[in-house]
């Protein structure tokens, strides 16, 4: 894949799942809304109790972001549009768990045991 259609496609996915998000906030204001009604009161839950556009914008152009990153970071494993897709929209935790494995990679040469007659064994 394309170093472009997989920064696209990356940011695609990043863009379903911030759909999902607002897609889902603005259900919880909505039943909110119904159940104000219901109970007949006078004042019904702001739309801004649900969303806040300007840290949400800045979430989703961050997710966008990190789809992309991902995506071009992966895109010789990747192999078709849907996965690329996939792969953006996971990206947050995708690159999280790169992050920890590349950490771990160090553990075991700085928690092995040492070896008889090592320098180290005889420091305090």
């Amino acid at each position: 894949m394309g170093w472009m259609a997989a920064v696209g496609l990356g940011a695609v996915g990043g863009a379903i799942i911030e759909i999902l998000y607002v897609w889902s906030s603005l259900t919880a204001w909505q039943q909110a809304r119904k159940k104000a009604r219901a109970k007949k009161r006078a004042e019904l839950p702001s739309l801004g109790e649900y969303l806040d556009p300007v840290a949400d914008s800045l979430v989703a152009v961050t997710r966008l972001a990190l789809g992309a990153a991902a995506c071009l970071l992966f895109k010789d494993q990747i192999t078709g549009g849907m996965a690329a897709i996939a792969v953006g929209a996971s990206a947050p935790a995708l690159l999280r768990q790169v992050g920890t494995l590349r950490s771990l990679r160090t553990l075991p040469a700085e928690t092995a045991p040492a070896k008889a007659g090592d320098p180290q064994e005889a420091a305090p």
